[in-house]
């Protein structure tokens, strides 16, 4: 028989909960940090698609990924099962994830002459796969232990593993897919794409094994699917975060997208695309743990304006004073990866904050929605930031694997640095008004077992 008792609030998690957690984003930026660097340049330079179809592919799926979001946070924090509500996504959706991803490459070469159509279908199936094991997983984190510095150690675990895999895959994958395909570039896309799967599926699966839920029950669950949108109207903390993260999402996926075709086509400097991304992932990895000890002892909104002033100093420098030397430009890199830690250990810890914020304002407990409604703004974002990319790149005359004109060559420095500079600021003022801090959270948490302590008693 189900007890009303409430369960006891964990403030700490031993190293293999947090190992295990974090360990799944290892298994997801497999997928994620691949698409993120190499997916466009895949389309405009390997399969030579136009770069405004190219970035239309690329960013609609990534706005109806946005849409499947906050209706996977409902339908996961709403299922029942006796591995809680979460977890079992990472077992059940972590096989057709991973078929996804390869169709993903398969399917533009076994149906070459509708690359286009081909190309977009089975983006938007792993997009929707995507979601359904990734949302779950996040959201996880608001279940398995409610102390706000312990979700900073945890946020800071995952981050670590995250940026792992984001450098793994960045040092691996064009080596890989060179190597595989040999002078068949899409054939060899395709080989990286089975190996990157079948490593995330038995990632996932230890995930799951070294995992477990806090069984909290509140009025949430009793709660009908008209009323999801509850949790969300007086949660200030929640909007803040996401008009945030919208800003700097957006900035990021021009950036990070362009960054490569500014390597390519302006650097003037003997570096090599996966060079640059080893540093600027490397930089981030090497920097979390940094950052996990700053926001101990600093609060969660400082270390995020710290590494926004670090962000416009390194960009405003690239653009002002292209680098004269190659030791030059990989230093900037790397003060863009060590302030992207910064962002990334803040965000993933803040985030379950506002799930308690929310509940105290509203007395109803619902992390599947809050996750998934900022999932769809971020991939929103992204996907608008990677769509204009694209169609502004074309604008500009961009013509892949060609010399680009002298107008071309000045354009790309203006999109690709100066307009995620204008929106990293506009990011760091918008967080200067979020409301909590490990006190103010610490007194959340405390408010909320005495009101579960009266409901259930």
């Amino acid at each position: 028989m189900k007890s009303n008792k409430p369960a006891s609030v964990v403030l700490t998690l031993t190293n293999k909960t947090r190992m295990g957690y974090g360990f799944a984003d290892f298994g997801f930026n497999l997928y994620y940090t691949g698409l993120n660097l190499f997916l466009l340049y895949y389309y405009t330079d390997v399969l030579e698609i136009r770069p405004a179809v190219a970035g239309l592919i690329f960013g609609l799926p990534l706005i109806w990924d946005a849409i499947t979001d906050p209706i996977m946070g409902v339908i996961a924090s709403r299922t029942r099962s006796r591995y809680g509500s979460y977890r079992p996504y990472l077992i059940y959706g972590s096989v057709p994830l991973a078929i996804s991803f390869v169709m993903m490459f398969a399917a533009p070469v076994m149906f070459q002459n509708h690359v286009v159509l081909a190309a977009a279908i089975s983006h938007v199936v792993f997009r929707t796969a995507y979601t359904v094991v990734s949302i779950p997983y996040s959201a996880l984190s608001a279940r398995i232990v409610s102390d706000s510095q312990e979700r900073g150690m945890l946020a800071g675990v995952r981050m670590i593993f995250a940026t792992l895999g984001g450098l793994f895959t960045v040092f691996a994958t064009l080596e890989l897919a060179t190597y595989l395909g040999d002078s068949n570039l899409p054939a060899g896309f395709l080989g990286v794409s089975l190996i990157y799967a079948t490593m995330a599926t038995l990632i996932f699966t230890v995930t799951f094994l070294a995992t477990a839920e806090q069984p909290i029950h509140t009025p949430t669950e009793r709660f009908k699917f008209s009323q999801i949108t509850a949790p969300l109207k007086h949660n200030r903390a929640l909007w803040i975060l996401i008009v945030a993260i919208v800003f700097g999402a957006s900035g990021n996926a021009i950036f990070g997208k362009g960054l490569i075709y500014y390597i390519k086509y302006v650097a003037a400097l003997d570096i090599t695309i996966t060079g640059a991304l080893v540093a600027l992932t490397g930089a981030v990895s090497l920097s979390v743990p940094f950052w996990i000890a700053v926001s101990r002892k600093l609060n969660k909104r400082s270390v995020w304006l710290i590494g926004s002033l670090i962000t416009i100093t390194a960009q405003a420098t690239l653009y002002l004073t292209p680098p004269s030397s190659e030791a030059i430009f990989f230093a900037l890199i790397a003060l863009l990866g060590i302030a992207s830690g910064a962002f990334n250990v803040t965000f993933w810890s803040m985030l379950p904050d506002t799930v308690e914020y929310g509940e105290w304002k509203t007395g109803i407990r619902d992390e599947g929605i809050i996750f998934g409604v900022n999932q769809l703004a971020l991939k929103t974002a992204s996907g608008i930031g990677i769509s204009l990319l694209g169609i502004t790149l074309e604008m500009i005359r961009y013509q892949a694997n060609q010399v680009q004109t002298p107008e071309t060559l000045q354009a790309i420095p203006q999109l690709v640095i100066l307009i995620p500079l204008g929106l990293t600021i506009l990011s760091a003022v918008s967080i200067a008004y979020y409301p909590i801090n490990k006190h103010i959270h610490g007194r959340l948490v405390r408010i909320l077992e005495w009101r579960r302590a009266r409901i259930f008693s």
